[in-house]
């Protein structure tokens, strides 16, 4: 008899487990209880880049203005644009990838269950939606429901009159000024994109500096780009009140800096979305962190799996979906581990950020003595003949015999070249082994190859 496996969210990671474990032979379904596809292709990951890209198309319209003949003028402002049609294209994009992925589990003949699962024994959910209740018995389950937006504490008091990375893509109307709670890869992806746009953008990080964890050339690269367009950051400063009044939003720093805007979003962080799932039948303990689990995505509690967001170890979509194929592989007698190490971490902005592995500080934390070296896009000829000469390829290297460790790149297509580091950072190749590789001329990956000979 087939082994029954019940998955709870249709996200980036219980989509692929269930595919995976059908493949493996399995009887699987999935339960829904929102559009299916989860956060990140309904209101994360795919809509902020229809988003991204309608404001990087802007920013490409300043360059060329200057290619004009002269006298013919051009009226363009980001003004002119529609804000409902920038809407209503991510919202086709978002229908287009969905309504595919729907028909892929129909071709397989894998059961969708729309409805909210809670475990309603130690091998039984009951799934509540449209079709009324029913129960499922499982041999195994897998917890893929993601995770939900946090406020922190003052701007958690005026929740339902702000938005978040979840509700801003159905604003009424685009506003023209907006303040960014968070510095991290969400609330900065926002802040590009609302500066496009034409609107007066602000940002507000409690920590020291943006993107946590990253290489403070990295950081540094990223704050003055932006900031040459107009964003502006405040940073390490405690917000210290709130106030809403007249659909003008104000917020009052630790120093007496008032901030007014007509929206705030806060992207500060996001919590696993596990309440009333009846994880106390199971015994299963979590918090807001999650469910923890072993590499193998298995919980405490036998043949119970947790993939995703709502395991605190990678929060990012590619983490997920490899953590729903090893979970479906451990389901069914395999016994494989997640590595975080070789997992790229991506920023869609421009410039654009793709970091793998360790950087120097990390390197050194573990006792290692390591080389860096680094080339800019200022010299490198595809990206001066395209005017993308912002950002860098930094490499990262074990003193002792050149494997390679990590890179952090800033510019061009980061988030694409990315991974060829991620493959060295997994093979542990050395300095030598990717200065053999032949990179195309003129590309933009001869940044990495720059940076060999550095």
């Amino acid at each position: 008899m087939s082994k029954k496996v019940i998955i709870i969210g249709s996200g980036p990671g219980g989509c692929p487990a269930a595919l995976r474990l059908k493949e493996l032979g399995a009887d699987v379904a999935v339960a829904e209880a929102w559009d299916f596809g989860g956060t990140c292709l309904n209101r994360g990951c795919i809509p902020s880049k229809a988003f991204l890209d309608t404001g990087h198309r802007v920013h490409a319209f300043e360059g060329l203005q200057k290619l004009l003949k002269d006298g013919s003028g051009s009226n363009f402002s980001p003004a002119m644009l529609d804000w409902e049609k920038v809407k209503a294209r991510r919202a086709e994009v978002v229908l287009k990838l969905r309504t595919s992925l729907e028909k892929l589990f129909q071709a397989k003949k894998i059961e969708i269950i729309r409805g909210k699962a809670v475990f309603s024994g130690q091998n039984e959910v009951t799934i509540t939606g449209p079709q009324g209740e029913m129960k499922r018995q499982f041999d195994t389950a897998i917890l893929a429901s993601g995770t939900r937006p946090i406020f922190p504490p003052l701007f958690r008091d005026f929740q339902a009159e702000l938005t978040d990375s979840d509700r801003v893509f159905d604003l009424p109307r685009l506003p023209r000024s907006i303040i960014i709670v968070g510095g991290g890869a969400i609330g900065l992806e926002f802040a590009c994109f609302f500066n496009a746009m034409g609107v007066e953008t602000n940002v507000l990080e409690i920590l020291p500096d943006i993107l946590t964890g990253e290489d403070p050339q990295v950081t540094r690269a990223v704050r003055s780009s932006f900031e040459k367009r107009g964003i502006k950051f405040h940073l390490g400063k405690k917000t210290s009140a709130i106030a809403v009044s007249d659909g003008i939003k104000t917020v009052e720093l630790e120093d007496g800096t008032k901030l007014r805007a007509e929206e705030i979003l806060v992207g500060a962080g996001r919590a696993a979305d596990l309440a009333g799932m009846g994880l106390e039948t199971l015994g299963l303990p979590w918090d807001r962190k999650g469910v923890k689990t072993d590499l193998g995505m298995r919980t405490s509690l036998p043949g119970v799996y947790a993939v995703g967001d709502v395991n605190g170890i990678s929060m990012l979509a590619h983490s997920a979906t490899r953590q729903g194929e090893i979970a479906a592989e451990n389901i069914m007698g395999a016994n494989l581990s997640f590595d975080a190490g070789i997992v790229p971490r991506c920023v869609y902005s421009w410039p654009e950020v793709g970091s793998v592995g360790l950087n120097k500080a990390q390197a050194e934390a573990r006792g290692l003595t390591v080389k860096t070296s680094r080339s800019f896009y200022l010299g490198i000829g595809k990206a001066v003949a395209v005017e993308e000469t912002e950002g860098f390829a930094q490499l990262v290297f074990d003193a002792a015999d050149e494997t390679v460790l990590g890179a952090q790149l800033v510019g061009g297509p980061a988030t694409e070249l990315i991974h060829l580091i991620a493959l060295a950072v997994k093979l542990k190749l050395k300095r030598r082994d990717l200065r053999e590789i032949i990179y195309a001329h003129p590309t933009m990956a001869e940044a990495i190859h720059e940076a060999l000979d550095k």
